[in-house]
């Protein structure tokens, strides 16, 4: 899923710089850097050897999160009573709870550590030094955290709270795609040696650094 994700992504490079207007061609700046733009096998091999390394451990704190903060199928469950009775409700209140709950921890302690093992793992793959390793974190860790915010928690809402308990790792997984292809494309730009043009279309996206 992880190298799927970054296919995707340098897939979706590739396109967009043979897309751009044809006027821009002329540009000699431009065409070195579209002479320089190819599909990075490595990278895909990377974000591949990251997935494999990362995805028990994403598996265990899930299920602790399973766990210590069971939800059930709230679905499942409000669709089979048609009358709301006080334990009915209290059920529902209770899994409600649950979710909050869920969501806090989880985006508290683990999305911090999921975003800072990221940079920090493909940074060494990549054999960034000490200094490069701490710039690489300067530009990419508050982007990445913050666009984890914006798309994880209303995802998780809405897939234990609306998506029945049969189809949430297949709406996970959807999710998840989604959010491991922004990952690579935003990833790429955001670098101590991105070009100034990729750098402003990252600001156009995640706004001033």
């Amino acid at each position: 899923m992880v190298a799927t994700g970054n296919i995707i992504a340098q897939s979706f490079m590739l396109w967009s710089e043979r897309a751009a207007p044809a006027a821009a061609d002329s540009s000699p700046a431009v065409g070195r850097r579209e002479s320089a733009l190819s599909y990075d096998p490595l990278q895909t091999l990377r974000f591949f050897a990251y997935g494999v390394a990362f995805t028990p451990i994403s598996y265990r704190w899930h299920a602790f999160l399973n766990a210590r903060f069971p939800t059930g199928d709230i679905v499942a469950g409000s669709l089979k009573q048609s009358a709301a009775t006080p334990s009915k409700v209290s059920s529902l209140s209770r899994s409600t709870g649950a979710v909050l709950k869920r969501l806090a921890v989880d985006q508290t302690v683990f999305a911090p550590f999921a975003t800072f093992s990221f940079i920090g793992g493909m940074g060494a793959m990549e054999g960034l030094g000490p200094s490069e390793l701490v710039e690489r974190f300067r530009i990419q860790y508050l982007p990445l955290l913050i666009a984890g915010y914006a798309l994880w928690p209303a995802a998780q809402v809405v897939n234990f709270s609306i998506v029945p308990l049969a189809y949430r790792i297949p709406f996970t997984s959807v999710v998840g795609l989604m959010w491991h292809t922004y990952l690579s494309w935003t990833s790429a730009r955001l670098k101590p040696n991105t070009m100034p043009s990729e750098m402003g279309q990252a600001e156009a996206l995640l706004g001033p650094l």
